[in-house]
């Protein structure tokens, strides 16, 4: 009995042990560098005051430190609600690296090969050129195809609508096929959400399942990004930030609610700063997919563009956003532990891209 006693006290106390060198292994967290604060905090006034947006906000997290959030204005401007953290907001060509990644993961598993035609998998669309156009093209922004968002019909059907018109994917293609190729396919570069519409449709079609929950399935979920969701209602989840825009109609307007269907698979999600500051991290970092889809994701061309990712200034990994009422940037480097998700509540004048060409100076190339 005594010896029982013995034993028991000896595992708890190897437990309690085991226990303490956990805790005191943490990382040490710093608060962030005043100075550095305050260079930050005057670019952000900068921009802010600079540009018409009613609100922005910057996140900077650098590792080993308190992130540092910085807002200015308002998430509503007849509420006068503060711009805040906890805002959902649309993170509109965000999204790409969601649709890029659930295609590089199919591909890990077999189901989808990058050299292969999208007209082999897609024949039914009657792609132009599409037996030329391969899967690696689409996501490297090199098919040629033309950008539907170009069409002056398609803006002027939306305008109409009071923006509420609903744009299905095929409907976005036909607007797009109707134009002729800007290159052939694989002999020039252009940014081009037909891209990405195509590659939507591609999961779809090897999956069975929609496009957004193959997003839920291989990334959302198992990352526990429990506040980044499918847009497929005019509506926002509350608490969110209003978007605005002044150009299209000459006056500011609200255009929070304006349908976004018509950026499906190339713009369509919404999140939070915070999910976007994890994502941004394990994005750069390429989780889930093989050394093999990490060099598609990372193989930037001379433009500085992947497989659905953006490369800015050399060490900055991720992708920008921009929809009607919103402009976010979501950027991780590396070589200095650094995130940055930075949003603003108008895509006049693209306020947060302004803010990054300033903060990352500041921050080491």
């Amino acid at each position: 009995m005594k010896h029982f006693t013995y034993l028991k006290m000896a595992v708890i106390l190897a437990f309690f042990l085991i226990s303490c060198e956990k805790e005191t292994s943490l990382p040490e967290i710093n608060p962030f560098p005043e100075d550095l604060k305050m260079k930050i905090e005057h670019a952000v006034d900068e921009v802010f005051i600079q540009s018409n947006t009613p609100g922005i906000i910057a996140l900077v997290a650098i590792e080993g430190y308190d992130d540092l959030i910085v807002n200015r204005g308002v998430s509503d401007i007849v509420s006068q609600e503060p711009m805040h953290e906890s805002h959902y907001f649309r993170i509109a060509s965000n999204t790409k690296t969601f649709t890029g990644q659930a295609v590089l993961m199919l591909a890990d598993e077999g189901m989808i090969s990058l050299d292969r035609s999208i007209t082999h998998y897609l024949p039914e669309y009657n792609i132009p050129r599409g037996d030329e156009i391969t899967v690696r093209m689409l996501g490297q922004m090199r098919s040629g195809l033309f950008d539907y968002s170009y069409d002056e019909g398609l803006g002027m059907q939306f305008l109409e609508s009071n923006f509420l018109m609903t744009f299905p994917p095929d409907s976005l293609l036909a607007i797009a096929f109707r134009h002729p190729q800007n290159f052939n396919p694989g002999e020039g570069y252009q940014y081009c959400n037909t891209n990405i519409v195509l590659l939507g449709l591609l999961l779809e079609k090897v999956t069975g399942e929609s496009a957004d929950q193959v997003i839920y399935d291989k990334i959302l979920n198992p990352l526990q990004l429990l506040n980044t969701y499918w847009g497929s209602t005019y509506f926002l989840s509350s608490p969110y930030c209003r978007g605005y825009n002044y150009y299209i109609l000459g006056e500011q307007t609200d255009a929070t609610n304006w349908n976004p269907s018509y950026t499906y698979t190339a713009g369509q999600m919404v999140s939070t700063i915070h999910d976007m500051k994890k994502w941004a991290k394990l994005n750069a970092e390429g989780v889930f997919l093989s050394d093999a889809m990490k060099a598609e994701r990372f193989n930037f061309g001379p433009e500085g563009y992947g497989f659905c990712m953006m490369k800015a200034n050399d060490n900055w990994i991720g992708h920008e956003g921009i929809i009607m009422g919103y402009n976010s940037e979501v950027f991780y480097n590396a070589a200095k532990k650094t995130t940055l998700v930075l949003y603003s509540n108008t895509n006049d004048d693209l306020p947060a891209h302004e803010l990054l060409a300033k903060l990352v100076p500041l921050l080491g190339l």
